[in-house]
């Protein structure tokens, strides 16, 4: 009986960090964004997109100023699941911007993340 202990407790390790890793690959992760995140563009963006590396269900999302205004950004598609997001902002004076948004992921777990650009030659 000795002889597969080894084996089966080898069997058992490998299963196990095989479950915890696949946990890991249920979060959804940036990939890419435009503007990109610490950028600086000339003029106010038409759109801002963010690519995710797998689907997420966008439950919120905020874009503020530096002073604190909150600017109505109009969300380009529907509420499913989606590897992006798409949001058209306003016409934004120059200045430095945060973009927050909250979703869910594929596995369940709640997600939330910035991007930060500014708008306007520094």
């Amino acid at each position: 009986m000795k002889r597969f202990a080894l084996p089966l407790a080898t069997f058992a390790l490998l299963l196990a960090l095989a479950l915890a890793m696949g946990g890991a690959h249920g979060h959804s992760m940036v990939t890419s964004s435009a503007p990109a995140d610490g950028t600086t563009v000339a003029e106010s963006p038409a759109r801002i997109d963010v690519a995710f590396d797998a689907p997420m269900r966008i439950v919120s999302v905020t874009l503020r100023g530096a002073d604190g205004t909150d600017y109505a950004v109009k969300a380009v598609g529907g509420r499913s699941a989606s590897d992006s997001l798409v949001v058209e902002p306003p016409s934004l004076p120059d200045g430095d911007y945060t973009l927050e948004w909250r979703g869910l992921s594929g596995d369940g777990h709640t997600l939330s993340e910035t991007l930060s650009f500014t708008v306007g030659e520094r």
